[in-house]
């Protein structure tokens, strides 16, 4: 039993003494100098960033007739800007109107108080008078420009359709995102 007890204190000294040794040793190491390297590397990364505006929001349809027979206004579109930057900077010149590949231009007031524009869309003498008699099926496309920049594939558009020969008209928004 003594010479266990004995043993089990040598050891005890023998890590005081290795633990110690090993404090001195950091102690004395050399601190880490300061260098003026750098790492340059040629390989480069690229990546596409795909951006989109928003397209303009209808916020109603005051006017939805069928087409005066000698031309004229027949839709009239209540529009704003989605409340996001940076749409608080934009104004009517920002909406490019399309019927099918054609751009149409109409005339745009606004903003009033509340930030909305109406665009009152008309007709010329020679369609007003065969939309009157024979009717339409119209979609009027609106999307956001600026620049080289359009808006995304789904545009804000309005349905416009006026059956031959009736009196019933209807003009259906639907808002692109």
């Amino acid at each position: 039993m003594r010479n266990l007890a004995e043993s089990s204190r040598r050891r005890r000294a023998l890590a005081a003494i290795a633990g110690a040794a090993l404090l001195v040793g950091i102690g004395l190491a050399p601190a880490a100098q300061v260098s003026d390297a750098s790492f340059t590397d040629a390989e480069q990364a690229q990546t596409t960033f795909t951006a989109r505006l928003l397209p303009p929001q209808i916020t109603s349809i005051p006017t939805c007739i069928r087409p005066p027979a000698l031309g004229g206004s027949f839709m009239k579109v209540t529009w704003e800007w989605p409340a996001v930057t940076p749409y608080s900077s934009f104004s009517g010149s920002n909406v490019e109107w399309r019927v099918g590949t054609n751009v149409i231009v109409p005339a745009v007031t606004g903003p009033d108080a509340q930030g909305r524009y109406t665009a009152d869309i008309t007709t010329g003498l020679l369609s007003g008078l065969l939309g009157s008699l024979l009717g339409a099926d119209i979609v009027i496309e609106m999307r956001t420009t600026y620049g080289t920049w359009k808006t995304s594939t789904t545009p804000t558009t309005v349905t416009y359709n006026a059956p031959l020969l009736s009196t019933a008209v209807s003009c259906t928004p639907v808002n692109g995102t």
